[in-house]
């Protein structure tokens, strides 16, 4: 946990120092005129690099053994490609594709393979907060402490196209469904969960808390009621692929942590409690950030009812928008001083949520050796 907790110092000490060497220049943000902090190129690339080197040192975290295994015993030779393209027997050609691609033209060792996901994760991420957050830097806090940049060391690859993804987030909020949905596609041969946001874009295009998004809810609801044997039988179905063991060590659990609902739950209730606010704005991205987080922690509540990799690790799409909404909502559904009060409780109860979850965590990478406890 000591390699993670000096994430969150590193951000902190830049945030501030940023702070001091930064003066604040007022922009004009879609609609509305606000104060933005500007972050230099050279700041965000020193945040995000620590994360990101860290991340690509690791040997031993979570599921990074059997990736690295995977890694080691795919073939070099180009001329194995076309057998990995058979979606009866693989469920990710893409990814093993570029691992072909990456031992022939790049490098057979698993350090550099393992940096360079790193990296194509984490600048995406760095890209999209830098332009689109009010607040990088405490963007980045929400990174760490509501855990999301955990799935840079254990589901990477899911997390890989979820950055992708996210990086091409201009393109849902400039409704390009065409491009999207053929990104969609491209992404889903890397992991095919991504499939669900073609569905969900059109939710997350509509207005917030309006009819489309109260049928997701209605749905939703529905599915609580009637779709635990489906999601059994997704799962079972997974038994003989890549995700088996992952599939039986999730069929141990009950569902998803009551407390992590709740936690996903505070962005989408102050944007309920402060939606006209939003609604005056007209803000297309903030908008969509509003329906991503509903639709989050709908599919987190409904992990409470079922099982299993399948609904549990499909919010990460949804979640990593939370970061770029809270600071928002904090900042324009309060007056000023009752703004910093929530700041305060938001960024104690973040960390709370971060120590509970991680108090236990472990860190193991060839250069450190296995680092554990507080």
């Amino acid at each position: 946990m000591v390699i993670y907790n000096s994430m969150i110092v590193w951000v902190s000490v830049l945030g501030g120092l940023n702070h001091l060497i930064q003066r604040n220049s007022q922009v004009q943000y879609m609609k509305r005129s606000v104060y933005k902090n500007d972050v230099p190129l050279f700041m965000a690339l020193l945040t995000f690099g620590y994360i990101i080197f860290w991340v690509g040192i690791r040997s031993g975290v979570a599921d990074t053994a059997a990736y690295i295994a995977g890694f080691n015993s795919t073939p070099v030779s180009l001329s194995a490609i076309p057998q990995y393209w058979d979606f009866g027997d693989n469920k990710s050609p893409g990814f093993t594709t570029f691992n072909i691609l990456f031992k022939h033209f790049i490098s057979t060792d698993y350090h550099v393979w393992l940096m360079t996901i790193a990296i194509i994760t984490g600048i995406p991420i760095m890209i999209v907060l830098r332009k689109k957050s009010e607040h990088f830097f405490y963007s980045t806090y929400l990174f760490i402490t509501s855990i999301i940049f955990f799935w840079m060391l254990n589901g990477m690859r899911q997390f890989l196209v979820a950055a992708i993804l996210f990086l091409l987030s201009d393109w849902i909020e400039k409704k390009k469904t065409i491009p999207f949905i053929m990104a969609v596609l491209v992404l889903a041969t890397i992991h095919f969960t991504i499939l669900v946001m073609i569905p969900m874009y059109f939710f997350v295009t509509a207005k917030p808390f309006g009819k489309k998004i109260a049928l997701f809810i209605l749905l939703l609801l529905l599915a609580i009621i009637f779709l635990e044997p489906f999601v059994s039988t997704m799962e079972n179905a997974l038994n003989d692929t890549a995700y088996s063991g992952v599939t039986n060590q999730f069929a141990q659990d009950d569902g998803v942590n009551p407390i992590r609902v709740l936690v996903m739950a505070v962005s989408p209730i102050i944007a309920f409690i402060g939606r006209k606010t939003i609604q005056k704005e007209e803000d297309p991205f903030i908008n969509i950030c509003v329906n991503m987080s509903v639709i989050c922690a709908g599919i987190y509540f409904l992990g409470i009812f079922t099982s299993g990799i399948l609904v549990g690790r499909l919010p990460i799409y949804f979640e990593i928008y939370n970061i770029i909404l809270l600071p928002h909502l904090l900042k324009v559904c309060f007056t000023k001083d009752s703004s910093k009060i929530m700041f305060v409780l938001c960024t104690v109860g973040f960390f709370a949520y971060y120590f509970l979850q991680m108090r236990s965590s472990y860190y193991v990478s060839d250069l450190t050796g296995l680092v554990g406890g507080i």
